[in-house]
C-alpha cells in the first residue's frame, strides 16, 4: 500500500483562507477529471464487481470494500460518453459521501495535484444536473472537476431509473483477467491500496434491498460480510436437518451454512430464481448465508422506526409502503442469533 504525502495546503497571511486544495487527477474516456481529496478515501485496482439483475441508472454493481457493500459508478453516461469495456488496469477511486461510501470507476490515476482556488472557475454552460460545475485552468491545460454534491443528488434522482446497460458484458471475459480480479476480491483492501487517506469507516442507515418471490425485503448493511452468486456453489444438502436449512458451501475455504429465507419465515415457495444470489451475514463465532431470489440495490433509510404491530413476525423490525409496494425491514440481529440455526456441520 502507497500512503500518499500530498502537499501542504497553503494558507493566506491571516491563515484562514485556504489558497490551494488537493486534487487527485483521473482520466476517464482520454478525458482528464478532478475530485477534491477530502471525499477520497484511497483508490484501488479493480476487484470483481457483482452485479445484480436490477442497478439503479449509473451503478455497474457492488462488492466489499472493508465488510462494507458499496456501489461502482459509472461516470461515463453522466458525462455524455458510450460505456467502454473496463480492463484489469482500470481503479476505483473510493469517495465518502457523509457517512455513505461510493467507488467510481476510472481508466487511470494519473497523479494528485494541487489546485490554486483563483485557477477553479465556473463551467459557464454546465446544465442545472450536471456533475461538473466548475473546471480547472492553468496556462497548460484545463480539468473539470467532479462535484461529489451534485453527483450525490444525481444518484438519488436515478435510484428508481432501470439502468438499461448490460455492464456484465463489459467487465473482462477472458480467464486471465477474471483470475487477477478474483485474486484482488480475495486479498485484504489494504493489500489493493494505490493511495490510501485513512479515513474512518461509518456506515449508519444503509440498507440493501433483495427480493423474495415478488416481496420486497431489507437488511442491515453492517451485518453483511459479501455477496455471492448462488449458482457459482454447489449447495450440499445435511442429513436430519430442518427444510430450512439448504445444505453447506465452501466459500473460500470456509463452510457455510445455507439458510432457504423463504423457508425459514414461513413464505411460500415457488421455485428457484436463475439470478438467486447469497447474502453473507458475518457473526463473531460463524457466517451464514442467506439464499434469496435477487438483489435489487443500496439504500439510505435513516427514518426506520420500529413496527407499532406486536403480532409482526419477530425477524420483523418494521415495515411501510411506497408506491403502492410493501417493503420489510428484517430484524437481523434476531435472525443471525436463533438457536433455529445452530446445527452441528460435523
Amino acid at each position: 500500500m502507497n500512503n500518499y504525502n500530498y502537499p501542504t495546503i497553503q494558507q493566506n497571511t491571516d491563515g484562514n483562507n485556504i489558497l490551494e486544495e488537493n486534487y487527485i487527477v483521473f482520466s476517464l474516456c482520454n478525458k482528464k477529471y478532478a475530485i477534491n481529496i477530502k471525499n477520497v478515501i484511497e483508490v484501488m485496482n479493480l476487484p470483481v464487481i457483482d452485479i445484480p439483475e436490477s442497478m439503479p441508472e449509473g451503478v455497474t454493481g457492488i462488492f466489499n470494500y472493508k465488510g462494507l457493500m458499496i456501489k461502482a459508478i459509472d461516470l461515463c453516461p453522466m458525462l455524455g460518453f458510450e460505456p467502454r469495456n473496463f480492463t484489469v488496469n482500470n481503479k476505483l477511486i473510493i469517495i465518502n459521501l457523509d457517512g455513505s461510501f461510493l467507488a467510481i470507476h476510472t481508466d487511470s490515476i494519473i497523479n494528485i495535484f494541487s489546485f490554486e482556488k483563483t485557477n477553479i472557475q465556473p463551467i459557464p454552460y454546465s446544465a442545472e444536473n450536471s456533475i461538473l460545475k466548475n473546471i480547472y485552468k492553468n496556462e497548460t491545460e484545463q480539468i473539470c472537476i467532479v462535484d461529489i454534491d451534485n453527483l450525490n443528488n444525481l444518484l438519488a434522482l436515478n435510484t428508481k431509473k432501470q439502468n438499461n446497460i448490460d455492464y456484465l458484458k463489459l467487465f473482462p471475459e477472458d480467464e486471465k483477467s477474471k483470475q487477477i480480479m478474483e485474486q484482488r476480491s480475495l486479498q485484504p483492501v489494504d493489500g489493493q491500496s494505490i493511495y490510501s487517506f485513512n479515513f474512518n469507516l461509518v456506515t449508519e442507515n444503509q440498507y440493501i434491498l433483495f427480493s423474495l418471490n415478488d416481496d420486497f425485503f431489507y437488511i442491515d448493511l453492517k451485518f453483511i460480510k459479501e455477496f455471492a452468486s448462488a449458482r457459482r456453489y454447489k449447495i450440499t444438502k445435511l442429513p436430519y436437518t430442518p427444510e430450512y436449512i439448504k445444505g453447506i458451501i465452501n466459500l473460500k475455504g470456509e463452510f457455510l451454512v445455507v439458510l432457504d429465507l423463504k423457508l425459514f419465515l414461513n413464505l411460500e415457495v415457488s421455485g428457484s430464481s436463475k439470478n438467486s444470489k447469497l447474502i453473507i451475514l458475518e457473526r463473531k463465532d460463524f457466517n451464514i448465508a442467506l439464499l434469496v431470489d435477487d438483489i435489487k440495490y443500496i439504500q439510505n433509510l435513516p427514518d426506520i422506526k420500529p413496527s407499532v404491530f406486536n403480532n409482526i413476525s419477530k425477524y420483523v423490525y418494521s415495515e411501510f409502503i411506497e408506491n403502492e409496494k410493501l417493503y420489510t425491514v428484517l430484524n437481523t440481529e434476531k435472525i443471525i442469533n436463533d438457536e433455529r440455526l445452530f446445527i452441528d456441520i460435523n
